[in-house]
C-alpha cells in the first residue's frame, strides 16, 4: 500500500512566512468572548503554533494539537508567550479528541484547519469537549481569491504579489497552479447551524494592510500550502525556487511587494447551557 502523502512534513518549515491574521485578533475575541487569563484553550490544527502562542495570554492553559509532528517541533521551537500561559504541544487528528482525554476547554480554535476535518462529526466532538458557555472559532482570511486587494496604505509603493504569475510557473513544474474553491463546498455557517452550536456569530476583524513582503517571503509563503509543499517538487526544488526568485525580480522595482491577504473572519460557534452566557464560561476544569 502507498502511504498517504503528508504535504506538512516539508512545508512546516516555511509557515512563518504566511501572512498574519487582524492585529485585534486576541484582544477582540478577549473582549467579546470574556476571556480573562483563566480557563483552557485548545488549538486544532495548530501548525507551528501561530494561533496558540498569539491567544495563550488570555488563557491560563492553551493545548495545541496537530497530526503533523514536524509542525509540533516548530511550535516547540517558538518563543513561549508570556504572562504565565502554560503551552504543551500534542500529536493528534482533530477526529482523535475524545482518545485523547484532553478534559474540557473553554474555547476551541481551528484556524484555516476546519476543511482538513470530517468537519460535521469534529463540529459535534468539540461541542462535547467545551464547557457551557464555551465556544468554536473557525478563523480565516476573508478573501475569495487574489484579484481583489485593498488600496495599499500610503507609504513606499511596492507593487502587489503576482500571483498569476506564481500559478504559471506551478503550471509548468507541477502541472497546475493554486486549487480554485470548491463552489459545492457548504458554508461554515449553513454547516454549523445544522450542529448542536446552532447558527454561529460572525466576526470581522481588519486585516493587516501594511504587509511588506521580500521574494524569500513570497516564495516560503508558497511553499507553506499543500498545493505548492517541497516533496511535490523532488529533485526540481532548487530550480523552482531559482527560476521563481527571477520571475518574482522582474516584477517589482523595490524588491519587495505588497501583501493583502485580506480581513480576518472569525464564526464563532457557542455552547449554550443552563445559566450559561455567550460572553464567559465558568472555572476551568483540572
Amino acid at each position: 500500500m502507498t502511504p498517504a502523502r503528508r504535504p506538512f512534513r516539508s512545508a512546516a518549515r516555511h509557515y512563518w512566512a504566511r501572512p498574519p491574521y487582524s492585529a485585534e485578533l486576541r484582544p477582540a475575541l478577549a473582549a467579546r468572548l470574556g476571556w480573562d487569563g483563566t480557563g483552557r484553550l485548545l488549538d486544532v490544527g495548530c501548525g507551528p503554533g501561530v494561533v496558540a502562542l498569539v491567544l495563550a495570554p488570555s488563557f491560563a492553559e492553551v493545548i495545541g494539537l496537530d497530526p503533523e509532528e514536524a509542525m509540533l517541533a516548530e511550535a516547540r521551537a517558538a518563543p513561549e508567550p508570556g504572562a504565565g500561559s502554560m503551552v504543551r504541544w500534542v500529536q493528534g487528528r482533530a477526529e482523535d479528541i475524545p482518545l485523547l482525554d484532553l478534559g474540557a476547554f473553554r474555547a476551541v480554535t481551528l484556524a484555516q484547519s476546519f476543511h482538513w476535518t470530517d468537519r460535521e462529526a469534529v463540529a459535534a466532538i468539540v461541542h462535547g469537549c467545551l464547557e457551557p458557555g464555551g465556544a468554536m472559532l473557525l478563523i480565516h482570511h476573508e478573501l475569495d481569491g487574489h484579484d481583489t486587494v485593498a488600496v495599499p496604505p500610503a507609504g513606499p509603493p511596492h507593487p502587489p504579489i503576482p500571483h498569476g504569475v506564481v500559478d504559471a510557473l506551478l503550471v509548468r513544474y507541477l502541472g497546475r497552479g493554486r486549487p480554485p474553491r470548491d463552489p459545492a463546498q457548504e458554508p461554515y455557517a449553513d454547516l454549523l447551524a445544522r450542529t448542536p452550536f446552532g447558527a454561529p456569530q460572525r466576526l470581522v476583524l481588519p486585516g493587516r494592510r501594511d504587509l511588506v513582503r521580500s521574494v524569500d517571503d513570497v516564495i516560503d509563503n508558497y511553499l507553506s500550502t499543500s498545493f505548492a509543499a517541497p516533496d511535490l517538487f523532488g529533485d526540481r526544488l532548487d530550480d523552482f525556487r531559482a527560476e521563481l526568485a527571477r520571475t518574482l525580480a522582474e516584477h517589482t522595482d523595490t524588491g519587495c511587494f505588497w501583501e493583502w491577504p485580506g480581513d480576518t473572519e472569525v464564526l464563532i460557534a457557542v455552547k449554550r447551557g443552563e445559566g450559561a452566557s455567550p460572553t464567559a464560561g465558568p472555572a476551568p476544569r483540572r
